[in-house]
């Protein structure tokens, strides 16, 4: 119940204008299976709709704001140890920062990349996604100056720009083809053409975003700069 109200209050600030969701697609947008969302859902609703029949923001934020009013306490005791788990988590990444810049300066990069990826595994939950991008970044520019394999840096590229997508919007998708962008041309120098076949799709993947946000013409020149003609609207 609580985990869901926090979802629902994240997928409202997200929530495209004008449009209208149905019960299963509320359960989809908040990673809770459908039952359970039609049983919290239509508690709270002032009507009680099929779950396919759509929902507007206004019944949906009014629904959540039942919700919570109802879960207050719990949901300030849950936030609470929530925020205390981040700073926590945030500290002992500050920590390790300082390990990692001195095993770079003492040459010992090898060290730096297991440090970074150990401390990105024990803190995925906890970390916000900027400071799991940056884990990301840096793993990805200390393991292609180790000659990390292919497979593991390119997780690293996906990683990282799903964690920029987290928070969905015009900068987010500006951000992920500028992080794309900034390592493009290493995963290029993949053999038998695995790098392009890996680009190709990861821009594929931003093409829906950066259509709704206007931001083809961005991804087309990004696309053109490695000359993945895939990927490229064509305008005839």
């Amino acid at each position: 119940m609580l985990n869901f109200i926090l979802e629902l209050e994240r997928v409202l600030k997200i929530w495209p204008d004008g449009v209208k969701w149905s019960l299963v697609q509320i359960a989809e947008q908040t990673r809770t299976k459908v039952p359970h969302c039609v049983e919290i859902m239509l508690d709270a609703l002032t009507k009680n709709p099929d779950v396919h029949d759509p929902l507007s923001y206004n019944e949906v934020q009014k629904a959540f704001i039942v919700l919570r009013d109802r879960n207050r306490v719990a949901l300030d005791s849950l936030l609470e140890q929530g925020r205390q788990a981040v700073q926590q988590a945030v500290e002992s990444y500050e920590v390790v920062m300082d390990r990692v810049r001195g095993m770079e300066q003492g040459k010992n990069r090898r060290g730096a990349y297991r440090t970074l990826n150990y401390t990105y595994g024990n803190y995925l939950d906890l970390l916000p996604a900027e400071i799991k991008t940056s884990i990301c970044n840096d793993c990805l520019r200390i393991g292609i100056k180790e000659k990390i394999n292919f497979q593991e840096l390119s997780q690293w590229l996906q990683r990282g720009i799903g964690h920029v997508m987290e928070h969905p919007g015009r900068d987010a998708v500006e951000e992920a083809l500028d992080f794309l962008e900034a390592y493009g041309d290493y995963f290029l120098t993949e053999a038998n053409g695995k790098g392009e076949k890996f680009l190709t799709n990861l821009l594929l993947r931003l093409k829906p975003a950066a259509m709704e946000w206007d931001l083809s013409p961005k991804l087309n020149e990004v696309a053109s700069d490695f000359r993945l003609t895939e990927v490229m609207d064509v305008f005839v």
